[in-house]
C-alpha cells in the first residue's frame, strides 16, 4: 500500500535509503552516504512530498518516493525487495500528482537508468555531481 510519509516512518527510509545507496552507488564512499543523513532528515525529507511503500503483510516501509515540484529528489526500495515492482508503483503515483517529472541518476548505475527508461524516462542531458564528482544523467518523463 502507498501512502504519505508520517513522521513515525523517517528511521525507515532513512535506513532504506542508505542501505539502497551504498548499494546501487557502490562507486561512492560508502562514508559519503553515511555524512549525509541528517540532511535528509533536516532537507530533503521535510521540503518534498514523500509516499511510502507499507508491505501489505508486516505493515513495515519498504520503499519511498521523495517528489520536490516536479522533481524526484528520491525513490528507494529496500534491497531485498528490489524486483518487486515498488519502485514502479511509486513512480506511477508521482505520475499521477505531475505531468512532468524529471530527476538525476549516476551514469555508473546502469541498472537503474535502465529501471527509469521501462519507465518512459528519457536523457534530457548530464552534468557532473557536485558533491560526489561523479557524472549523472538527466532525466524527464512527460505524459
Amino acid at each position: 500500500m502507498i501512502r504519505m510519509f508520517t513522521p513515525a516512518d523517517e528511521d525507515a527510509v532513512i535506513r532504506i535509503w542508505l542501505d539502497a545507496s551504498k548499494l546501487a552507488h557502490d562507486f561512492v564512499e560508502p562514508g559519503f552516504w553515511e555524512s549525509k543523513e541528517q540532511a535528509m532528515r533536516r532537507e530533503y525529507l521535510p521540503t518534498s512530498r514523500v509516499w511510502v511503500y507499507d508491505d501489505d503483510l508486516s505493515g513495515e516501509v519498504v520503499g519511498f518516493l521523495a517528489l520536490k515540484d516536479h522533481y524526484v529528489e528520491a525513490l528507494f526500495v529496500e534491497p531485498g525487495r528490489q524486483g518487486e515492482g515498488i519502485g514502479f508503483q511509486l513512480l506511477e503515483k508521482a505520475k499521477e500528482k505531475e505531468p512532468k517529472i524529471e530527476l538525476s541518476v549516476y551514469q555508473e548505475n546502469p541498472a537503474s537508468v535502465a529501471f527509469y527508461e521501462r519507465q518512459g524516462f528519457r536523457i534530457i542531458g548530464e552534468s557532473i555531481d557536485p558533491e560526489t564528482g561523479h557524472p549523472q544523467w538527466r532525466m524527464r518523463f512527460r505524459m
